[in-house]
């Protein structure tokens, strides 16, 4: 019984932070704790320490919201000249979905939720892709920091496979999210592909690249770069070699190694 009172006072206190009907709270602490099925001295509780627990509700929704607004402000600007965003953050805080307890983690659950659900994207379909763009270089700063594969060489040749840097990531969108800001929230509708990768100092960059160079660092992960060339039509793999040299002495290649 004990555990069972335990579990409904926490989710008494999660409807409190994380419901519209929270808010209601205010008018009447002692009803609102009855309302999610807490007994008579529990209701007289929320009643007595009704200022500490809005105090705790304002405080908790703020932890959950500013990491949000500090990382996709662009998307914020976009939304409030809707009148959209505070829906959106109701619908998200109402989701759930932030199971980590680290602060880092909520930005991330915030693009994972607009991903799975869609929200929004009828109306804005580059929404999504707006936040991806708005986190990329967040994402790859802060990449964990793993091994490279042993055996690999520093210049390519035309039978090798090369091998990105684990941080570095290609990424292609439909529209040019990466050049907006908040004055001008909406993308041009346009193709567009991205290297994002951590420079020799470990800052992030991103490069724009043809759609041709963006197939070529997928595909010659999975086969020797000669291949990949012919396969794109790009006879002259002088200029392939060059560009990838270049790639790597910015950081976003690790190395190349024979196709076994």
């Amino acid at each position: 019984m004990a555990e069972a009172s335990v579990l409904k006072l926490q989710q008494a206190l999660a409807a409190l932070v994380l419901d519209p009907e929270g808010a209601t709270f205010e008018d009447d602490p002692a009803a609102f704790a009855r309302s999610q099925g807490l007994p008579e001295k529990d209701a007289q509780s929320f009643q007595q320490f009704n200022e500490g627990l809005a105090a705790y509700r304002e405080l908790a929704r703020l932890s959950l919201v500013e990491p949000i607004e500090i990382m996709f402000p662009i998307t914020k600007a976009l939304l409030e000249r809707e009148d959209a965003w505070e829906p959106c953050i109701e619908a998200f805080l109402q989701a759930r979905c932030v199971a980590s307890q680290h602060y880092r983690d909520i930005a991330p659950a915030f693009l994972g939720w607009l991903a799975e659900t869609g929200w929004g994207q009828v109306t804005w379909p580059f929404l999504l892709e707006l936040a991806h763009a708005e986190i990329l270089e967040v994402l790859v700063a802060r990449f964990p920091e793993t091994e490279c594969p042993s055996g690999l060489h520093r210049d390519p040749r035309p039978e090798d496979r090369l091998v990105l840097d684990p941080a570095a990531q290609v990424v292609s969108y439909r529209h040019a999210v990466h050049q907006v800001s908040e004055a001008a929230p909406i993308p041009e509708s346009r193709l567009t592909h991205l290297l994002a990768y951590r420079d020799g100092d470990g800052r992030p960059q991103l490069m724009d690249l043809t759609p041709a160079a963006a197939t070529l660092l997928v595909q010659a992960q999975t086969e020797s770069l000669v291949e990949a060339a012919a396969a794109l039509g790009l006879p002259d793999l002088v200029a392939t070699m060059t560009l990838l040299e270049e790639l790597r002495d910015r950081g976003a290649i690790a190395g190349y190694h024979g196709v076994s």
